[in-house]
């Protein structure tokens, strides 16, 4: 490869793909859980993990079940900074998680890098708390080389909720590459959209291999607009940003 962004983004996947199998496998066992057991698929990040949590929710080719839990005051509104001040404030997301009707039979798909801050780790034992399995994606191996310490009342950081960890493999900056020294090039956003789509696809190479009918959206740009009403249909009422 030419380009050393694309070559190093390259590499990591393929980091991912030799070290975390076993793990992605686990996950994927308890999102097909889910899934016949007509349950939801909840996804949730903050700041820019809040596009990895977006990756699977109402678009083509992935699974109608999937819930994300969304707050705009972590989606840089009204500012930046205030966004990162709640994503450190204790309690807050659990207000958030309220909205959501998760129970015994969904799963919880947390995605936060640091996996230090309150915002996440509230969300996963709030998850945790009403019988739902947790997933986390987090630089794991990075922050426990660092000793990052969590910022929660708890002492726990993200991945002591899980009911499995994946490791997204990226630095403690999420960052590719350098440049005079310092860290450049953001890749947290490809590593965690990488795993969170394969999870969901070994999770439907599962249900298909049973001959079970998986929920999947088609493009509505491409004939898919009367299997997604109708999948829109089963759902509405219980996904809360369906419609």
């Amino acid at each position: 490869m030419q380009n050393a962004y694309f070559n190093a983004a390259a590499q990591l996947l393929q980091t991912i793909d030799k070290t975390q199998n076993e793990a992605m496998q686990k996950a994927a066992a308890l999102i097909a859980d889910t899934v016949r057991q007509d349950g939801l698929i909840y996804t949730m990040g903050n700041g820019h993990s809040q596009s990895v949590a977006l990756e699977p929710f109402h678009r083509s080719g992935t699974l109608a079940c999937v819930s994300a839990v969304l707050d705009d005051s972590f989606n840089f509104k009204p500012t930046a900074h205030a966004a990162t001040d709640l994503e450190r404030k204790e309690g807050y997301t659990t207000a958030v998680m309220q909205q959501h009707d998760i129970g015994p039979k969904d799963v919880f798909i947390v995605i936060s890098n640091s996996g230090r801050n309150p915002a996440g780790i509230d969300a996963a034992l709030y998850a945790r708390g009403k019988g739902a399995k947790v997933i986390v994606i987090t630089a794991l191996e990075a922050h426990k080389k660092l000793g990052t310490k969590s910022r929660h009342g708890s002492g726990k950081m993200l991945r002591d909720t899980g009911d499995v960890v994946l490791d997204n493999c990226v630095n403690s900056q999420e960052t590719a590459l350098t440049l005079g020294g310092k860290n450049i090039a953001p890749v947290s956003t490809i590593a965690g959209a990488a795993i969170i789509n394969n999870i969901m696809y070994l999770a439907t190479e599962r249900l298909v291999k049973e001959g079970f009918d998986a929920p999947l959206y088609l493009s509505s740009n491409d004939g898919g607009d009367d299997n997604n009403n109708k999948l829109a249909a089963r759902y509405l009422g219980r996904i809360k940003y369906l419609g």
